[in-house]
């Protein structure tokens, strides 16, 4: 299970749990969790490349500023994304995004997501694997 969401966290948002065995696992798995919120990823088309890089102090600001990054490519530039293949060393963060303009007759829009919140957001280690809470405002 890449990412569950978490029913009743709060009214006015969604929250999620992602996970994977490695990091940048975790954060393709968000990547894939935030944009099934905001639109059903079947309906996209992988037709527009992306390139983001993203440097942080620690893992938990790295994710936060990855998602960060969809919500603004989402807001200024019309982008939903279907494909994620990152790449994590340390604290910086190289990935590839493919998706495509939002076009509101083809896709099924869900939730308009304006921003990640800091409410029981972070990153976590357990076992082998690696885990994500994130609160997002709709």
């Amino acid at each position: 299970m890449p990412y569950r969401l978490l029913p009743d966290v709060a009214l006015a948002d969604i929250a999620f749990e992602a996970e994977s065995s490695t990091t940048a696992g975790l954060f393709e798995s968000s990547g894939r969790a935030i944009t099934d919120i905001m639109v059903d990823r079947k309906t996209l088309v992988p037709r527009v490349k992306r390139k983001v890089e993203l440097e942080a102090g620690d893992i938990d600001r790295l994710l936060y500023d990855f998602l960060t990054e969809i919500i603004i490519l989402k807001d200024v530039d019309s982008l939903l994304f279907k494909i994620f293949s990152v790449k994590t060393d340390g604290n910086h963060l190289s990935a590839e995004l493919k998706g495509e303009r939002i076009n509101r007759v083809h896709h099924k829009l869900r939730n308009d997501v304006k921003a990640v919140t800091m409410h029981m957001f972070g990153v976590r280690r357990t076992g082998k694997k690696w885990a994500a809470t994130v609160v997002l405002d709709i």
